[in-house]
């Protein structure tokens, strides 16, 4: 290896582990507010699905990531594991709901 390659490889796995952080931070964010759509879903007896808004999430995230350069193919299978989490999180939601009946 090139004399400083060692460092550099150590501070780029320094900042990958700090973008990793920042994304699972964000995620957290995204499954607080996914929880309080469920609440809302729950209080109003709508359905967890709405097959309308993920195929219009799926359409900007692909539209994102060709503007970006970021794989399609990479980004939907984020989108997906997010939106299943969702669902998992507004599930939850209305079972809390439905105990409290």
């Amino acid at each position: 290896m090139e004399p400083g390659g060692l460092e550099d490889l150590k501070a780029l796995r320094d900042e990958v582990a700090k973008l990793t952080f920042e994304i699972i931070r964000l995620s957290g964010m995204r499954l607080t507010l996914a929880k309080k759509i469920g609440e809302i879903k729950a209080q109003n007896n709508m359905p967890i699905e709405d097959p309308a808004i993920e195929k219009e999430l799926k359409v900007k995230v692909i539209d994102f990531s060709r503007r970006h350069g970021i794989d399609e193919g990479f980004s939907l299978k984020i989108l997906d594991l997010l939106l299943e989490e969702s669902k998992r999180v507004q599930r939850e939601a209305l079972e809390l709901k439905k105990h409290r009946e």
